[in-house]
């Protein structure tokens, strides 16, 4: 008897402690939050010198780290050096040519074109007399000769008439349309930013995914010659059910796991949940999920060691 009893309470505490973990585990179970797959994703950027010309300097390799505005390429930049030579010294013979012409006509240019008009006034008057004596000859005279009289007469009044006018605008000073400065200006200002763009700098914090060209290699605006990833901003891409939509909200905070770090979660943000459905991509290797229509949420991840790499999958648990 004594041993039936032994027996039968042992089973009873065998019930009892199946029926405690079956209501923890479904209490545990309860208060678990919402987990949604995906995986990590960043933008690229393909950079490209805005110059054709050839590379002279290769500064960065694959996988390395770069910041804003570091050097990651040099192109071969003496033909553009020399341009900026050659717009700076056309800059300063238009400064001198204006300052020529702002300072006006000295008083003996002035001087030597009014003596030049009124020596070609005097030779046109001469002339003109010549004209009217030889026609007025009649028998006297041939034709031949009252044409070329009269031929040097027209001549002598147009030089007298030029050298006028060139007096009136020795006399008037420079007009405004005569200043070319500026253009030549602009001309250094465009050789200026053609050298400084001869050096390929970073837009942005990231990391270097590829290089596209070497040394030596011939490239123009079209030609990428790296890929970068952007680090900033991080985020997530996975995609979440119909029945659980109602659950999450642009500006959720979320905790983000990866099987690289499972026990040092990421903290992020909702940024985006799409309005649109759409089939499980095949990325996310979850059975239950992949005929099923779901709508995708980037998530922003707040990485600042940059442990994360692109591709790698993650979960995103929602914090309720």
């Amino acid at each position: 008897m004594a041993s039936k009893k032994i027996g039968l309470t042992l089973l009873a505490l065998c019930v009892a402690a199946g029926l405690g973990y079956v209501y923890v585990s479904d209490r545990n179970a309860a208060g678990d939050s919402l987990k949604i797959y995906g995986s990590v994703d960043m933008r690229t950027v393909d950079l490209a010198f805005e110059e054709s010309g050839r590379i002279g300097q290769v500064l960065v390799e694959e996988g390395d780290t770069v910041k804003t505005g570091d050097v990651l390429a040099k192109l071969d930049d003496e033909r553009y050096a020399i341009a900026l030579d050659n717009a700076r010294a056309t800059l300063e013979v238009r400064q001198k040519e204006l300052d020529l012409l702002l300072a006006g006509s000295r008083v003996e240019e002035i001087d030597a074109a009014r003596a030049t008009y009124k020596a070609n006034a005097a030779s046109a008057a001469l002339a003109q007399r010549i004209c009217k004596r030889e026609q007025k000859l009649g028998r006297a005279t041939t034709e031949q000769m009252v044409d070329q009289a009269c031929s040097q007469a027209r001549v002598s009044q147009a030089q007298a008439l030029a050298s006028k006018k060139n007096l009136d605008l020795l006399l008037a000073g420079t007009r405004i349309e005569q200043i070319d400065v500026a253009l030549a200006k602009t001309g250094l200002d465009d050789a200026a930013r053609a050298l400084r763009n001869c050096e390929l700098k970073a837009p942005s914090d990231g990391v270097v995914r590829s290089r596209l060209k070497e040394k030596g290699d011939m490239v123009s605006a079209t030609s990428p010659v790296y890929e970068v990833a952007l680090m900033d901003p991080m985020w997530v891409r996975a995609w979440i059910d119909e029945i659980n939509l109602g659950k999450i909200a642009v500006g959720q905070k979320v905790k983000v796991f990866s099987d690289s770090y499972p026990q040092e979660p990421f903290e992020g943000t909702v940024g985006f949940v799409s309005t649109v459905a759409e089939f499980t991509p095949k990325t996310v290797q979850t059975e239950a999920l992949r005929t099923a229509l779901v709508y995708e949420v980037r998530v922003t991840v707040q990485d600042p060691h940059h442990r994360l790499r692109l591709g790698m999958p993650a979960t995103v648990q929602l914090i309720e």
